[in-house]
């Protein structure tokens, strides 16, 4: 198999240094300095100029305009977007990840995860905002979702804060996969470490929060992967993928050659079961796709017994060794057959995609089925 070249190996090996700890709950305002004025942060690459906002897209930033107190009604929501009151910017852009269709806002909590060894170096992304059906990631901009985000900063963001005991992830993504996730499509293992993370002393909201977010492990390691890609940057010839997301409409990514530079293509959409067989599921959206970068997801189907529905669905080989095909090498903390981590796009591969919850196109559905988005080519 062809290996990666010296500047993309020296990528990688910046990649095995870091060692991500959840280190910080708070506002993203006061996570992120000099933040633009009312500009609200979306996953993926930058909106095309003159094109239409996906509609899940346009729901969720309708409720974030009103949760950040910008207008009082849908309709003056959408008249500030309109009238360019509000600016959207790539979350990625300011070191933030954000899942499938949310939309992240200044007064918004987000967890930091951050590198033991160069505490200084971070990423975030929001609190993960609940189940179905009202969590606004999946785009119905439903009220309940907006009681939502109001609740976590109403209160129960602060208490997480107040308690947050600083945990190291390494452990807890090697548990995850140990116990049939692949990080991304399925989650479950890693989430029992959840309220490990807190104090004791949780107020009883906080408490019910963390049991109904059966997710909230997601945006966590949503963070840790951004850090551990992130970390490759500014490598000059170097071809490993330090930044990644869908935007609905395009998918883009970063190298870490020029990790300023947003290169993008269409993108295509989720390939798997359906739960409304009727639905139509936008094209990749989420930085999420973070997680599939530096080596889970897709690549780790195999590990995750309860994902087998996606057989027939996609290429044989995710099943497969050949599903690390496209990554560097190897992880000292993360020893499972075939696994490796850093995205080279200039390796052969067999197969290649991320791993995605479907948001349905309409902004009406939620959640129509999940699937493997194919890596846009060209």
């Amino acid at each position: 198999m062809t290996g990666s070249s010296p500047a993309t190996q020296q990528s990688y090996e910046r990649l095995l240094a870091v060692e991500p700890v959840l280190s910080r709950i708070a506002p993203l305002r006061d996570l992120v300095s000099d933040l633009p004025p009312k500009t609200l942060f979306h996953a993926g690459p930058p909106f095309a100029s003159g094109k239409a906002l996906p509609a899940p897209v346009l729901n969720s930033v309708l409720v974030a305009i009103r949760h950040e107190g910008w207008a009082e009604s849908a309709d003056g929501a959408k008249a500030a977007l309109e009238q360019g009151q509000v600016a959207l910017a790539p979350a990625q852009d300011i070191g933030l990840v954000t899942p499938l269709a949310f939309v992240v806002g200044p007064s918004m909590y987000c967890l930091a995860v951050s590198d033991a060894k160069n505490p200084r170096a971070l990423r975030l992304s929001p609190l993960n905002d609940g189940p179905l059906p009202d969590c606004l990631r999946f785009g119905t901009g439903r009220e309940g979702g907006l009681a939502l985000l109001r609740g976590l900063t109403g209160g129960i963001g602060a208490d997480l804060a107040a308690n947050l005991k600083p945990a190291p992830l390494l452990p807890v993504l090697a548990a995850g996969l140990s116990g049939g996730d692949d990080l991304h499509g399925r989650v479950s293992a890693a989430q029992t470490a959840v309220r490990g993370f807190f104090g004791a002393h949780l107020a009883p909201e906080s408490e019910q929060y963390l049991t109904q977010a059966n997710q909230f492990v997601l945006n966590v390691i949503m963070a840790a992967a951004a850090l551990m890609i992130g970390a490759g940057a500014g490598v000059s010839g170097s071809t490993m993928v330090v930044a990644s997301g869908g935007n609905g409409i395009d998918h883009g990514y970063k190298l870490a050659a020029e990790p300023e530079r947003w290169i993008v293509r269409p993108a295509r959409r989720p390939i798997g079961p359906k739960m409304q067989d009727k639905a139509t599921a936008l094209p990749a959206i989420g930085d999420s796709a973070v997680i599939d970068a530096a080596g889970f997801g897709a690549a780790c189907l195999r590990f995750a017994p309860d994902l087998a529905g996606l057989k027939g669905h996609v290429d044989d080989a995710y099943f497969t060794e050949a599903a690390h095909d496209a990554f560097i090498g190897p992880h000292p903390a993360l020893k499972f057959p075939g696994l490796r981590v850093g995205l080279d796009l200039a390796r052969p591969r067999a197969c290649l995609g991320v791993m995605l919850g479907m948001v349905g196109a309409g902004g009406t559905e939620g959640l129509v089925g999940r699937g493997v988005a194919p890596w846009p080519e060209g």
